[in-house]
């Protein structure tokens, strides 16, 4: 259950960033709510009249307006995922094989090229979209190929992506952080599978499937 008290002492005073911390659930909410709010602003916007921040019920109480997300705080506000170290670690550089093997996972990324850089310059065929995903240097061009496919990928092709792919849990983190990708579904995601240097986990990447 989201704690509302939290929410609110964090939308005031939200804790210094900590590129080794995974944000609470209440800091998201308050980090979500406070950003809406700024942008508010930003295009010129009245907050109060919109009911954003302490003009809404989630900051200022039960006497306020109502509180209306158009998502999930949690998937929708910009993440930093977590160190690449902590994806550096042996069961992390093993890619998963799709039972049809390399051709399967480049009819795979073939999709993913169709799907989310359809009418792009130089369009990638799904064996090169799946180089790039591997690459630890990008050009300009293939930057942003591959944040594309991150800034519009869909959970169902996103949780498909190692297993299909013939990826490595490794690979993927060193690309969104290559790319700087900040989306928050994307960044959740990897960031699950993270372990700190230092530490042991028994099934580091057995729960990568295809399933969210």
């Amino acid at each position: 259950m989201l704690d509302l008290g939290m929410v609110r002492t964090l939308y005031f005073d939200p804790p210094p960033h900590d590129p080794e911390r995974i944000p609470s659930r209440e800091e998201l909410y308050a980090r979500y709510e406070r950003d809406r709010f700024e942008r508010c602003l930003l295009r010129g916007g009245d907050p109060e009249a919109e009911g954003l921040g302490p003009h809404g019920s989630l900051i200022g109480g039960r006497s306020k307006p109502l509180t209306l997300f158009h998502g999930f705080p949690e998937l929708r506000t910009r993440l930093h995922p977590l160190p690449l170290s902590w994806f550096d670690h042996p069961r992390a550089h093993a890619p998963i094989v799709p039972p049809g093997g390399i051709p399967e996972a480049n009819a795979f990324f073939h999709g993913l090229s169709c799907a989310y850089l359809a009418g792009m310059p130089d369009r990638p065929s799904g064996p090169l979209l799946r180089r790039h995903f591997r690459s630890a240097e990008l050009s300009p061009q293939t930057w942003s190929h591959v944040w594309h496919v991150f800034a519009c990928i869909r959970s169902f092709d996103l949780h498909r992506l190692i297993p299909r792919g013939g990826v490595s849990l490794y690979e993927v983190a060193r690309a969104i952080h290559i790319t700087g990708t900040r989306r928050g579904n994307v960044v959740s995601w990897i960031n699950q599978f993270a372990v700190r240097p230092g530490e042991s986990r028994t099934a580091e990447t057995d729960s990568v499937s295809e399933e969210p």
